[in-house]
């Protein structure tokens, strides 16, 4: 998805962190995004709104200013291909955040500091939603010790729940979790995590974040917290469904490959330099962080990690 408008990256770099989504050839590019993606003439109203979230975002988060002029351009872009709002209240269906790059020079290594989009859990139960996948979601249920719950699966997979909640709560130990979907075609859909199944993803937390899980495990008296433990299950829940499409530097647990979209950019250093070595088209699919290690073309050479609990998930 392209429009003719070409951004060179030396205008991005020459402008302030707060200022490149005020560049006239920013806005247009997003709107002819938006319009080209989406099949209406809303892109000028979104541009307006989605511009606003971004910059009080940048000015509430110094981190965020210290990012690359890149990484936020095309975090800005996202917003137009995923179709989100970084509007932070309610539930919020997104989050810019910033991380640390490892980077290759001909120098030697150096960190970078870049911007990257988190998809919520809530932002992609929506996007699922408005791809026609599922038609409603339920609220996760957590279930808490001593309450009943029996997870059933019958005839052909079929899936079902029996749940009494216990009154008053017994225990504010949390045991499982599930959640109701109903399909499009108006078929239901279950899905549960047990205690086992988070107490792996806390070891694999611990893995990723040199030997410490991520602090939502235990910060609920000792318990997970159950609000982190909702947004696993929604995650959880859509393992096994259809991938959506996200922007180049938008992440979410379930990736999906996609062409690299065209965000106009041009760099004229390098417009003349002979081709060293083309990156393979796997690599070029990959979205801006992955947890595998990443190549970009020479000169520069950038290996990306991400940390599953980015963004509180």
């Amino acid at each position: 998805m392209s429009n003719s408008i070409q951004i060179k990256v030396e205008e991005l770099n020459a402008l302030p962190a707060t200022k490149i989504v005020e560049n006239e050839k920013v806005e247009q590019k997003f709107v002819g995004m938006y319009n080209a993606i989406w099949g209406t003439e809303m892109g000028e109203q979104i541009y307006n709104r989605e511009k606003f979230h971004f910059n009080k975002l940048l000015t509430e988060t110094p981190a965020l200013q210290e990012c690359t002029k890149l990484s936020l351009f095309g975090c800005f872009l996202d917003m137009a291909v995923n179709g989100l709002s970084l509007d932070q209240s309610g539930r919020p269906q997104c989050y810019l955040i910033p991380r640390n790059v490892k980077v290759k020079t001909p120098s030697g290594d150096m960190w970078e500091k870049r911007a990257g989009l988190t998809v919520s859990a809530y932002g992609e139960v929506y996007m699922r939603q408005r791809a026609g996948q599922v038609r409603y979601v339920d609220n996760p249920v957590v279930v808490f010790e001593g309450d009943k719950f029996r997870p059933i699966i019958g005839v052909n997979g079929a899936k079902s729940i029996e749940y009494e909640g216990a009154f008053p709560r017994k225990s504010d130990k949390p045991v499982a979790v599930f959640i109701r979907i109903v399909r499009n075609d108006g078929s239901v859909d279950y899905s549960w995590m047990m205690e086992s199944d988070w107490k792996r993803l806390s070891t694999f937390s611990a893995k990723q974040n040199k030997g410490t899980a991520n602090s939502l495990y235990t910060s609920n008296g000792g318990f997970i917290d159950t609000g982190f433990l909702e947004n696993k299950m929604i995650k959880h829940a859509f393992d096994a469904y259809p991938k959506v499409r996200t922007g180049n530097y938008t992440s979410m647990e379930t990736q999906q490959e996609e062409p690299v979209i065209d965000y106009g950019l041009v760099d004229e250093e390098k417009v003349n330099e002979p081709i060293q070595s083309a990156p393979s088209v796997d690599d070029t699919k990959i979205p801006f962080g992955e947890e595998k290690q990443l190549e970009a073309p020479e000169p520069v050479q950038v290996a990306v990690s991400e940390d599953d609990e980015n963004g509180g998930f």
